[in-house]
Formats: structure tokens, C-alpha cells, sequence
């Protein structure tokens, strides 16, 4: 398979899940490193892969706002962010799916492409999607990272969050509103709106207690949509959970952040693990593409 130019370190394509194709992004360098290795072993099958994949879940964007992350996390472990089910570049389903539904489809994704039990670092809303899975489906989650979890009750008014929102967007980042308006008109108004809702009004405070994975949240020091006090909640509620404070940080990932909150998952993954001993075996460890290649069609970012 001819590999797609990568666009400042990204690599994406589709992947299916039964009738559904599923956009995702990954590292173009284990791209590349997965068809060398192929080729390299003369059987023309996908590389085993030798570290537990990451799969990164997006909030109410798409995986698109993830890129600077996809490429930290990269050089560490085979990393994968797909669109979910109705956003970005996925095929989108009939009707739009709570958070109960997106999980399941993510369910089936990782088993569909060969990457379960994989490490769900859920961003944002992406969080509620992750915690949802790890309760429903524990066997395919192996660990859990909650970044910047929404949503706390006292959210859940429009007026509310439009204030968390407008406190925000002092440290958010103009150079994001093109991929904010792309996801956008992807997942179109309507159900961008009813997205919002279904997320609004999941209750994912009663889960957490039913959460088996080992579990870090990552509080963003400047997070103005995520309070100090809901994260430690979490941390509190989540059984095997450690909460960290990511310094310096807002609610979006920019490439300084994601480069710090790579320093933070590195040592949750590497506690207890013998495969992080030396950064060498960092590198030497990354192993993409797992059953990935072979439905993996090349496309534009």
C-alpha cells in the first residue's frame, strides 16, 4: 500500500468498522515504519506490535484539534485517533449518537482493527466517551487517562457554560478556528447541537465509581471549562485514579501542552512497566499498525 503524504507529522486514512468507515490519524513516521517493517519481514502481514496501542478520543471537534498530541505521543507508543461515529471525516450514522452509543461504536472499532485491550486517553468530552467504555466494556480498555473531563453539574445550564466558555477563550488559540469551523460543517449544526446536549445531560459522575482501569486525570492548571474542584471529584470517585496538574495549560491541547502532557503519560504508562526503562526503548518500542494496514486507505488531513 502506498503511503499518503503526512502533513506536519500526521498520517490519515480510513479504516472500517462493518459498514461504517472510520477517518483516523496516526504518527506518519509509524506509517512509514510499519510498511518498512512488512515489507522487511517478506510475508507481507502487519508487524506485531509490541507496546499496548494508545487511542486517543477527541471532544466535540474531531481528532483534527489532537494532531499536536498525536505527534508527541508518537515516538512512545503506536498511537491512533479516530474520528468518532458522526464527526470529522467518519461516515456519519443515521441519527446521532449519545455517549452511551459512541462508546459502543469505539467498542467495535477496537476490535474490528486489532488494538483491544488499548490505553483510552479520553480529552474533554472525549473523557466521557472513555469512562463510558472502560464501565460498559472494561476488557478493552487497559488503562485510562481523563484529560480535562467534562462535565461537572454545575454545567449543565446553556448560561452557565456559555460563561465557562467566554472565561476560555482568553487563552484560546486563533490558529484553531479554521479546524473548529472545519469540524463544524462536518457534523453540521444540528447535530453538533444535539451532540452537545447528550453530553450536557450524561451523568457521568454515577459511573465513575464503576471504572476498573487504572486511571490518571490530568487537570489543565488554566482550564476555565473544567473546575479544580470536578477533577478532584473524579480523581475521588475513580477507584484506582491519580490526579496531576498539567502546569501552564488551558482547555486545548497546543503543541507546547501536548509536549508536556506527553511527560505526564509517559511516567503513568511507565510506572510498574519494565518495557520504559531508557528512552531507547521508548523508540524501539513504537510498533504500529496492527491489523491496521490492512484496510487503511490513504486520504487528505
Amino acid at each position: 500500500m502506498s503511503i499518503g503524504p503526512g502533513r506536519n507529522g500526521v498520517y490519515g486514512g480510513w479504516t472500517r468498522t462493518g459498514n461504517t468507515r472510520v477517518f483516523v490519524r496516526v504518527p506518519a513516521e509509524l506509517k512509514k515504519l510499519s510498511e518498512h517493517l512488512a515489507t522487511f519481514n517478506g510475508d507481507g502481514g502487519a508487524p506485531e506490535l509490541d507496546a499496548t496501542p494508545i487511542v486517543l478520543v477527541h471532544g466535540l471537534t474531531s481528532s483534527r484539534t489532537l494532531k499536536p498530541l498525536i505527534r508527541a505521543l508518537g515516538a512512545r507508543r503506536p498511537v491512533y485517533a479516530p474520528d468518532l461515529p458522526g464527526f470529522g471525516m467518519s461516515d456519519q450514522p443515521i441519527h446521532p449518537l449519545d455517549v452511551r452509543g459512541l462508546a459502543d461504536a469505539l467498542r467495535r472499532w477496537l476490535f474490528d482493527n486489532e488494538l483491544a485491550p488499548a490505553i483510552v486517553v479520553g480529552v474533554s468530552f472525549g473523557s466521557q466517551v472513555a469512562v463510558e467504555l472502560a464501565v460498559r466494556h472494561p476488557a478493552v480498555v487497559d488503562r485510562l487517562a481523563l484529560v480535562g473531563p467534562t462535565f461537572d453539574p454545575q454545567a449543565r445550564s446553556a448560561s452557565r457554560l456559555a460563561l465557562r466558555w467566554a472565561r476560555n477563550a482568553r487563552r484560546w488559540s486563533p490558529r484553531l478556528a479554521p479546524t473548529v469551523a472545519h469540524d463544524l460543517i462536518d457534523a453540521g449544526p444540528w447535530r453538533s447541537l444535539r451532540t452537545l446536549r447528550e453530553a450536557l445531560g450524561d451523568r457521568v459522575e454515577r459511573k465513575l465509581s464503576r471504572v476498573e482501569a487504572r486511571t490518571l486525570v490530568v487537570r489543565p492548571e488554566r482550564d476555565h471549562i473544567v473546575p479544580e474542584a470536578w477533577t478532584e471529584r473524579v480523581a475521588d470517585l475513580i477507584p484506582d485514579s491519580e490526579l496531576v496538574v498539567l502546569p501552564n495549560a488551558g482547555h486545548s491541547i497546543r503543541p507546547r501542552t501536548a509536549a508536556r502532557l506527553t511527560a505526564l503519560l509517559a511516567r503513568f504508562l511507565s510506572d510498574g512497566d519494565d518495557d520504559f526503562e531508557s528512552e531507547e526503548e521508548l523508540e524501539s518500542e513504537a510498533r504500529p499498525l496492527q491489523g491496521f494496514r490492512k484496510a487503511f486507505e490513504p486520504a487528505p488531513r
